[in-house]
């Protein structure tokens, strides 16, 4: 597991080498645009490689031969626009569950925004109980540690302003109108794409910290869904027609969320009103 600040160097890194748009970039200009000694450089293009990110090494330099399909710290964080949301990530390739672990991380003091992301989940939980189908490096699962400076009867609205924020972003992605399924699905075409799960831990009328559980249907196929789902569930991918870039789309929800989060904060329900009443599935 790489720690923070670790993170923060290979991010810094892994920008330089997108930049570079698929040319050789030598180890001086890495270590000009990235900021970072060259000693470093190495031990982040060593770090990269080993975590599946290919970068092939030649006499004229260093190139990115691909942007990878993995969800890993500095292929998220590489152009993340947030400022709080997905600073700190940890990942996973899989877990049983991203919101048990958030909330082991939210106990022992981790800062609102802190994600944890996993490329599958074995026991994916969605609302009262239900499972939540997680193939391995296809959707994305994650969980984000908020600590609102909320009253506790606004608490329950949270999963409202994460699905508005998800529809946003769906709606870039697919050039569809998606809706809300009151209070925690998100639908294309009249199908379950994304979905919430909020948890609380709180202290009489005090709430510590609440745990915003994701799970979106990214770039499954109609033979990656189960029987059972198959009539109820799509993907982006399946409304759009092509492979959607995972740590893109989640760089775009994060921000969009934390725009989102905050004016909740400021104005409450009343900013959203106009649109969660057009999204309604119901």
């Amino acid at each position: 597991m790489v720690t923070p600040s670790e993170s923060k160097i290979h991010a810094l890194v892994f920008s330089a080498f997108r930049e570079s748009h698929g040319r050789a970039i030598s180890l001086d200009d890495l270590e000009k645009k990235s900021g970072v000694e060259k000693a470093v450089v190495k031990n982040s293009i060593k770090y990269l490689r080993e975590s599946g990110v290919e970068i092939d090494i030649a006499a004229s330099g260093y190139t990115l031969s691909s942007l990878p399909d993995i969800i890993l710290p500095p292929v998220l964080q590489a152009g993340l626009k947030s400022r709080v949301m997905g600073r700190e990530v940890h990942c996973y390739k899989s877990v049983s569950s991203t919101n048990e672990l958030a909330k082991r991380l939210a106990d022992s003091n981790a800062p609102e925004g802190a994600l944890v992301i996993s490329e599958k989940q074995t026991r994916g939980r969605g609302r009262l109980g239900r499972s939540w189908h997680s193939p391995s490096g296809l959707g994305l699962y994650f969980s984000i540690i908020l600590r609102p400076q909320l009253d506790f009867t606004k608490m329950p609205a949270l999963s409202l302003v994460a699905a508005l924020s998800i529809c946003r972003v769906l709606d870039k992605y697919t050039g569809e109108k998606s809706l809300i399924k009151w209070p925690n699905d998100c639908l294309l075409k009249g199908k379950k794409v994304a979905g919430i799960l909020v948890e609380l831990s709180a202290e009489l009328d005090r709430v510590s910290y609440a745990i915003l559980g994701i799970g979106i249907n990214v770039n499954d196929g109609p033979n990656d869904f189960p029987s059972r789902l198959k009539s109820k569930a799509t993907s982006i991918c399946m409304i759009a027609g092509k492979k959607i870039d995972r740590a893109e789309l989640l760089r775009d929800f994060l921000y969009e969320f934390e725009k989102s989060y905050s004016n909740f904060h400021r104005y409450g329900l009343r900013f959203l009103g106009p649109e969660l009443v057009k999204r309604s599935a119901v």
